[in-house]
Parts: structure tokens; sequence; C-alpha cells
């Protein structure tokens, strides 16, 4: 296996959606509790980034079984052919790093941290696993803007500030965090778009499948304005800086990425624009907040 075979097969470039939240909760706990701890930061993320590529690989391989038509590896690289069980073994060992980074950052704080990684371990198993996997759902999108934008930013907030987690702050971290949400889901509903003609010949039932291409389309286009109507309700009520009214400069970007994918959803061609506006957002939000830090 090749490094670009491997690189294709974790699918690396769709990382971002882990990065954003871990990044994006360093600053937020700088902003709002002054608070910082470098080493649970780095643990996290290591097991973030992992369990984030594991699910990944295991998910090429549980579609290599289960689907009738499907290309292994959608990036194809020059090198050996790859086998179910490399591919297998790529995802346990990734799976491995991931659960002992896990662990180790865990054991430095306490039972909570333990409560939200098993949870999103096992909805990262369930995602891609099981006879019903999350992935060929109607549920797929919003599963993992959930946990991938909100548990991680949690994690990430909790393991730095050690805050009690009563509901009321859950709840404020859910607004923070709900553009991001909503954009890590627009990835997914992005794939599912592009991929429509292929999931209905697999019988992959996703949210487009319900929904239908025309308005699912629409949707994707709505869900960008709502994150924008979220981030300046939370700037109203002070729950992100001031400096959080800038973001508004970027709405205009984002509709025009969002729409030039929707007139052409091409996998190969427009899809790479829905991970763009996720890291547009990410730098957008983590550059508003870390100037709130100095005002």
């Amino acid at each position: 296996m090749t490094p670009k075979q491997f690189l294709d097969l974790v699918e690396i470039r769709v990382v971002i959606p882990s990065i954003a939240p871990l990044l994006f909760g360093l600053v937020y706990s700088q902003w709002q509790y002054a608070r910082l701890n470098w080493v649970n930061s780095i643990l996290l993320i290591i097991a973030t980034v992992s369990v984030h590529l594991a699910v990944n690989t295991f998910n090429r391989y549980e579609d290599n079984k289960r689907q009738k038509a499907n290309q292994f590896l959608r990036e194809s690289a020059a090198g050996d052919v790859i086998t179910d069980k490399q591919v297998l073994h790529v995802a346990e060992l990734l799976a491995v790093i991931a659960v002992v980074a896990g662990i180790s950052v865990a054991l430095l704080t306490d039972y909570k941290t333990w409560i939200i990684g098993i949870i999103s371990f096992l909805i990262g198993y369930f995602y891609s696993a099981g006879p019903k996997p999350i992935t060929n759902t109607p549920f797929g999108e919003v599963v993992s803007g959930i946990t991938m934008g909100y548990l991680i930013f949690v994690a990430q907030v909790y393991v730095n500030t050690r805050m009690t987690l009563f509901p009321s702050v859950l709840f404020q971290w859910f607004v923070v965090s709900l553009p991001l949400v909503i954009f890590i889901s627009e990835i997914m509903f992005a794939n599912n778009i592009a991929d429509y003609a292929e999931d209905e010949e697999n019988k992959r039932h996703t949210l487009v499948h319900y929904l239908g291409i025309t308005l699912a389309k629409r949707l994707y286009i709505m869900w960008v304005v709502l994150a924008f109507i979220i981030l300046m309700v939370a700037t109203v009520i002070n729950w992100l800086p001031i400096t959080s009214y800038a973001l508004i400069v970027l709405l205009p970007i984002l509709l025009k990425n969002a729409r030039d994918f929707v007139n052409h959803p091409i996998k190969e061609e427009t899809f790479i624009l829905a991970i763009k506006n996720l890291v547009i957002l990410m730098l957008g939000m983590t550059v508003v907040v870390l100037v709130g830090i100095g005002l």
C-alpha cells in the first residue's frame, strides 16, 4: 500500500470536520473561561482524528462488502491492489491509537470524559457497521453533525476547563457550536446529493432519497443561512464575542460555494466546495474569537 493509497483509503481530505470543533473549542475555552490544558488537548486531538480516520476506513470496508456497485477506492492510486484484509487492519490500527489516546485523556480528567468518549465511539461504530448503518439512513447528516460538531466541541472545552456540565452550560455550548454542526452535516449532505444515483442503485436510502434531489438542494442552501442566523443570535446574547458580527462578510462567499455545488453536484469536481465552506467558517470563527480574547 503506497502512501497515496493510504491517504485515499482513510479519506484524509475530509478530516477537517474533526479538526474544526477541536480548534474552535481551544480558542473558545480561552475566551470564555481563560483556561487551557495543552496535554489534554493534544491527546484529544490524536484520539478524535484517529477515530474519524478509522470510521472512514471501516466505512470503505463495509461498503465494499455491501454495495452492488461500488469502486472500492473512489480515488485510485498507482500501486498494489488493496485487499479487504489490509483495509480492515488499517481500521483496527487507527482504532487502537484512538483508544489509547482516549483512555489517556480520560485518566487525566474524570468519568465525564469517559462517557463522552464511549458515546462517540459507539456512534462511530454504528455509523458504518451493523445490519443498518446510520450512514445508510436519513439520520446520517444529523448524527455526523452532532457527534463531530457538538460532542467533540464539548469534549475539547471540558478537558481544558473542567466546567461543571449543567444543562445550561451544555445548551450554551450547543448553540455556539451549532454553525459548525450544520456545516459538518452539509459535508455529509453534499456527499449524498452527489451520490444520489449510485445510492438509489445500491438501495442506500439517505435523507436525499426521502426528500428528493430538488428539495435536498434547496435545503442545502437554507442550512447555510440558518447557520449565520444562529451565529448572530449567539453574538447578541454574548455567547460569542462582539467581533463575531464580522463573520457576516463570509455569507456571500459561502452561499456562492453552496449554489455552485447544487448547480453541478459532481463528486470529483464540486464536492470540495462543501469542505471549503467548513474550512472558511472554522477559520472565521476561530479568528473572531481570538480577536475577542484580546478585547
